[in-house]
């Protein structure tokens, strides 16, 4: 059997991957134990109507793409796994996370509680998420900060660690926004090219992705 690694979750819609996920990754295995990531892209982004959406299949593999940059962004952090999931994405529809945590305890040898990253932006809606009782029992919530200042979640039952990260922009918007306003022929401007990994921001390139 595997040796049982300390796991955090990382879900989102990755449309597309950006340097902000990886400095999220960054910031908890500098700052916590959990030293084996699994991204997991939902099959069905609902939020993102402002641009043309990239296909499950095209997000997953911009995710796998981007993991190759990691070590070179930050040389000095300890021994990581990054792993990309397709759980979500072949589940179909709109997937429920207590549902692919679950999924990931059968799949992986898991060293304590699974960690669930997520942003402090979520956390006024998160007793309403399906089965929060149940999920509450199973992971830890490691909350990233994405407003100004860091909000509180009012549940003592909750295992909840707090981190007072560097806050990043949209970056995923800003380049779906840049792209969708590209003329036929025009190239990616730098400046949105270097929001992502040089793999991803050439898949983005060479698959014409979020023009109109």
């Amino acid at each position: 059997m595997a040796d049982a690694i300390p796991t955090a979750m990382v879900g989102g819609s990755f449309d597309p991957v950006h340097l902000g996920h990886l400095h999220l990754v960054h910031t908890v295995a500098r700052n916590t134990g959990y030293r084996r990531f699994i991204f997991v892209p939902v099959a069905q982004n609902n939020f993102k109507r402002d641009a043309n959406p990239a296909s499950a299949e095209h997000r997953l593999q911009m995710v796998k793409l981007s993991f190759n940059a990691y070590k070179s962004l930050y040389p000095e952090d300890p021994e990581i796994q990054l792993i990309a999931d397709d759980c979500e994405i072949r589940r179909g529809g709109v997937s429920y996370t207590y549902d692919t945590v679950k999924e990931l305890y059968l799949k992986y040898t898991i060293k304590g509680r699974l960690a669930l990253v997520m942003g402090d932006d979520l956390l006024g809606d998160l007793k309403k998420w399906y089965e929060y009782e149940a999920l509450k029992q199973l992971v830890s919530f490691v909350v990233i900060r994405r407003e100004t200042s860091l909000a509180r979640f009012e549940d003592s039952a909750a295992d909840m660690l707090y981190l007072d990260n560097v806050v990043y922009e949209d970056s995923a918007t800003q380049i779906r926004n840049a792209c969708l306003a590209l003329k036929e022929g025009e190239d990616l401007p730098q400046e949105i090219a270097a929001l992502m990994s040089e793999e991803v921001s050439d898949y983005v390139r060479n698959h014409r992705l979020y023009r109109s």
